[in-house]
């Protein structure tokens, strides 16, 4: 149910939405008796999201049973997730943002000239998603650039490789490159996001956590930006109108911004949350031990196929629940959201005649999250 068609929900989805806004998906054989649920109402989605009687912790099946990962936020309940929140925050304050922004500028130039001398057709998905989430976010973690390509060929083949061998294996070069480094940040923190964490909040995070969470913010800024910007670059080729309006009209961005975002949803849904206790969802009772799985482009792409739902950045803002709700809601929107406001208008002005190089030849999606396989464009 989370794969796409295009841009849009598949009609499985579609038919668990039309039911209502909590589907019971099943339950358990197992004697516990526990049951699965899916979330796509946007008040019911809000209320799970926000509510203490959820965990986000794994707490149930497969290797990972009962298991938090140190340093992967998203697992944390509270009084963890508090402490740990908090020591991450100053890293990613509007003032470090806006300290950053003439190095992403930087990055999403240099890959700008490099697609323009390679030339088209030209596959946009390594060239643009890749070069430019991977290079922006090793910056602001502070990995040296000559350690950049081999750190994110790990990452990407920890995710991509066919062999479960040669994942685990991709896996373990990935994790064993982020110990070293925080045992090298701890030694000399510099003014990059984990030196920040050691200088003001060393003392409150363990090295397992430091290791942990440099691993997820690259995984979620080299993967899940990555596949954003990907989408992004195919959404302007299919909607060059509104292209056409981003560029004439430069301050229209925010609320440009918000609409892709909404109607992108690349980060389609959320890991299940775990009721802790009997709570009621709207008119739905969720037992304690039941699971809730948050549909995010259930709840942001409500209104599909009707006129309300079209991306469109002129109509007024449509609440939407792309970069999370409550305690969990994106720690790393605001380095997400720079690179974003960055690099598609850019992109929009130096391509503006970007198109499809094989017209004819559909554009292969795979696995949720959603991943654009290959995009040939020219210009």
């Amino acid at each position: 149910m989370h794969w796409r068609d295009r841009f849009d929900p598949v009609q499985l989805l579609l038919d668990f939405m039309a039911k209502g806004p909590m589907t019971e998906l099943g339950t358990e054989e197992d004697g516990e008796g526990r049951t699965a649920w899916l979330a796509t109402g946007f008040d019911e989605v809000r209320q799970v999201l926000g509510s203490d009687k959820f965990s986000s912790r794994l707490l149930y099946g497969g290797t990972a049973s009962g298991i938090t990962f140190p340093g992967f936020i998203t697992q944390y309940d509270p009084p963890e997730h508090t402490r740990l929140r908090r020591v991450l925050s100053p890293a990613f304050s509007v003032r470090r943002m806006e300290r950053f922004r003439s190095q992403v500028e930087q990055v999403v130039e240099d890959t700008l000239d490099a697609i323009d001398s390679i030339g088209g057709p030209l596959d946009f998905v390594p060239h643009f998603g890749w070069a430019i989430a991977t290079t922006a976010t090793c910056d602001f973690l502070g990995i040296p650039r000559d350690d950049q390509t081999e750190l994110s060929r790990s990452l990407h083949a920890s995710r991509a490789e066919r062999s479960g061998t040669r994942r685990v294996a991709a896996g373990n070069r990935y994790m064993t490159y982020m110990s070293q480094n925080t045992a090298r940040t701890r030694r000399d923190p510099g003014d990059d996001m984990l030196g920040v964490v050691v200088r003001e909040h060393g003392d409150e995070i363990t090295d397992s956590e430091l290791t942990g969470l440099a691993a997820f913010v690259m995984g979620a800024g080299g993967d899940q930006v990555a596949r954003f910007l990907a989408a992004g670059a195919w959404l302007m080729v299919e909607a060059p109108e509104q292209f056409d309006l981003l560029r004439e009209k430069p301050d229209v961005i925010p609320d440009w911004l918000e609409e892709m975002v909404r109607y992108l949803s690349t980060s389609e849904k959320l890991t299940p949350r775990i009721a802790t206790e009997d709570v009621r969802i709207g008119d739905f009772l969720v037992k304690a031990g039941d699971t809730v799985t948050c549909s995010l482009i259930g709840v942001n792409r409500r209104d599909f196929p009707a006129p309300e739902d079209r991306f469109d950045i002129t109509r007024p803002k449509t609440p939407h629940v792309a970069w999370g709700h409550g305690i969990h809601h994106c720690l790393g929107r605001p380095l997400a959201d720079l690179i974003f406001r960055v690099a598609i208008p850019a992109l929009a002005t130096r391509f503006p005649k970007l198109r499809l190089a094989e017209p004819d030849r559909e554009i292969k999606l795979g696995p949720p999250p959603f991943d654009v396989k290959a995009l040939p464009l020219d210009w």
